[in-house]
């Protein structure tokens, strides 16, 4: 297995993730304060890093076109749900540039396929493995296993029921705002050309890790729409350009108590204690946490993020399926270094 960076934005992932900012001063808010959530001075590392972020947003939202399908795509959705889609259309791009073409059999299984947990169903090894769903009634007894919000059960039916109609609606929402993403990429060329011929480097943050467990080479792209995260799929992975700047801060200084700050405060609430708690039990995946805690999704992908930037907790990749895990190592270093400054 190989690794190719390449210092490029992937214009589907973008769009996909430009459209998915409504109000970009609420999102300008949500930064902030999952910034100061990890101990890194929110407002401070907003102004020095998210000039370019935000112009670029702003430029899109512009130019952006409105259509009938955004709602039904964005509204209301859960993390999980918004990178299944993206999946989706990043690893099959030739469903997104011809979804007439599009076998509705298949593509109703490749859609089934990614929302299997293969570690509880460890006999589905690919989407040939899958029962058979092409009528209604087989299709709701599938449905029926699956990790889904049971709010977020419509949603997915309704991809499952009528895929092609789903996927054409997908690929017209994205052909009619590739321009304003090439719009909001030229409003930031040359700050960009700065950021991309920064050294990047994969295995900084564990990726070549996971990605192993797919088996297959990976093309990794440089992402200013998710500028935060790191995002592994099956053939293809994301950097955030700001992810070097995250780490840097992190890191920054060598004072045990900087580090000791950051990290308490990433603990400053109930949820993200329970987290912890609960991983020491077993390693879980999204839903599985969020059930176990009764949490939406997309909370526990918030609290997540936090732990994930305090080195708390690790991921691994399973069966295609990523697992949330404890940092064992990093959590005896902060108790060792809390040990040695009262103690």
């Amino acid at each position: 297995m190989s690794i190719i960076l390449k210092k490029e934005l992937d214009p589907i992932y973008e769009t996909l993730a430009l459209l998915s900012v409504e109000n970009p001063d609420k999102w300008r808010e949500e930064v902030i304060r999952e910034l100061g959530s990890c101990g890194l001075g929110g407002e401070i590392f907003y102004q020095k890093h998210f000039t370019v972020i935000e112009k670029y947003i702003r430029t899109f939202l512009k130019y952006k076109v409105k259509t009938p399908q955004e709602e039904f795509f964005y509204k209301d959705k859960s993390n999980d749900m918004f990178f299944w889609i993206t999946a989706l259309a990043v690893e099959n791009r030739e469903y997104v540039d011809h979804p007439e073409t599009a076998n509705p059999v298949k593509l109703r299984r490749k859609m089934a396929y990614y929302l299997v947990d293969t570690e509880k169903n460890q006999e589905i090894k690919t989407e040939d493995d899958l029962p058979d769903i092409s009528e209604d009634e087989a299709l709701l007894d599938f449905m029926d296993t699956l990790s889904i919000k049971s709010e977020e059960m419509w949603y997915v039916l309704s991809w499952l029921r009528k895929p092609v109609y789903r996927l054409q609606q997908l690929s017209d929402m994205l052909k009619c705002n590739l321009p304003a993403f090439e719009k909001a990429r030229e409003s930031v060329k040359k700050p960009l050309e700065k950021l991309m011929q920064k050294k990047v480097d994969p295995e900084e943050n564990g990726y070549s890790k996971i990605a192993e467990s797919c088996g297959k080479d990976h093309l990794v792209y440089m992402s200013l729409g998710i500028p935060l995260a790191q995002i592994i799929m099956e053939g293809r992975g994301y950097q955030g350009v700001l992810l070097g700047y995250l780490n840097a801060g992190r890191r920054s200084g060598n004072d045990a108590r900087e580090i000791v700050i950051r990290q308490a405060k990433s603990l400053s609430d109930k949820s993200k204690l329970d987290i912890l708690c609960d991983l020491k039990k077993s390693k879980k995946f999204n839903l599985e946490l969020a059930e176990s805690l009764g949490l939406s999704p997309s909370t526990v992908s918030h609290h997540m993020n936090s732990l994930l930037i305090c080195d708390f907790v690790t991921v691994e990749k399973r069966d295609g399926k990523v697992y949330y895990c404890l940092q064992e190592e990093s959590i005896r270093e902060f108790l060792k270094n809390v040990e040695e400054m009262l103690l």
